[in-house]
């Protein structure tokens, strides 16, 4: 039986320091752990990352639902027709305002100074998520006028099994990282790689056609909007991605420094003070005693 990749031990779990895409978030952490060196940021660092997250975090989610509202307002007036009712209303923004809110609040119960980094950046993946999001929640509204339900519907399903094959991939990749297993590509995965490689673009380009002849709009217009409904496959293609290649290696390196704490400490050569911060070390004085 395959071990799960949250099984490995504390010398398998240094393996995922090798894994390229995780590396590319390097410097991201690098950048936001200096800012938590005393175990609390500074006030100018919480009142900075305030600014961030009401401008670019629900500043722009906001945004996004605004133009909702205005689009549908200016139905009549737009080129391309546009669903009647939106799928992105006051309900669901605050539905999302919500939750990412929770997220928030939930995380300040993460006090281990070392594990601050991490859950900084995670609020700033679970934000791009929620972004993208609105903005497929928009999409949808011009998709349902200009295809069949079954045709939006296929193309969440290929998204959908665009993100299983990607975290397939990833996971099969983890477990050899982390316990040398030998790799052993199947007949299944070539067909599911080549279906998740091409499946996109022949569903594409079926879309295309299908818009250019039945659709009412002139040439130069299907043309734009095919422009634009590729350049959203590309957004999200490469959204997922980035969570599952980057940020699932990052966050599970995390979960590893957090099920192995003295471990890591004692590896990375850190003081308890330096690696739990001295609000975490007076809740937890049996440390104090142990170390």
């Amino acid at each position: 039986m395959k071990k799960s990749v949250f099984q490995a031990s504390f010398e398998e779990s240094l393996n995922l320091e090798n894994d390229g895409f995780r590396k590319l978030q390097d410097a991201q952490h690098l950048k936001t752990a200096k800012h938590f060196d005393k175990g609390s940021s500074s006030l100018r660092f919480k009142l900075y990352s305030f600014i961030l997250a009401a401008v670019f975090v629900i500043g722009l989610n906001f945004a996004v639902f605004v133009i909702s509202v205005m689009l549908h307002n200016d139905a009549e007036e737009l080129r391309v027709p546009i669903y009647e009712k939106s799928f992105l209303t006051a309900e669901v923004f605050l539905i999302g305002l919500f939750l990412w809110l929770l997220l928030v609040l939930a995380g300040k119960a993460i006090k281990r100074n070392y594990i601050l980094p991490y859950r900084y950046n995670f609020h700033i993946f679970t934000a791009m998520i929620w972004f993208l999001l609105e903005l497929d929640l928009l999409f949808t509204d011009f998709l349902l006028p200009a295809l069949p339900f079954f045709w939006v519907g296929a193309i969440y399903a290929s998204m959908i099994f665009l993100a299983g094959w990607m975290l397939v991939v990833k996971l099969k990749y983890l477990r050899r990282l982390l316990y040398h297993e030998a790799a052993t590509p199947d007949l299944q995965d070539k067909v599911a790689g080549l279906m998740a490689a091409y499946g996109m673009g022949i569903l594409g380009a079926g879309i295309m056609i299908k818009m250019m002849l039945e659709s009412s709009l002139e040439l130069s217009t299907s043309i734009q909007a095919f422009g634009f409904f590729l350049a959203w496959v590309i957004i999200n293609a490469g959204s997922i991605a980035a969570v599952i290649f980057v940020g699932f290696p990052y966050f599970l390196l995390a979960y590893y420094k957090f099920k192995y704490p003295e471990e890591y400490r004692k590896r990375e050569g850190k003081s308890l003070e330096d690696w739990y911060g001295r609000r975490f070390l007076r809740q937890h004085k049996e440390l104090l005693e142990n170390g």
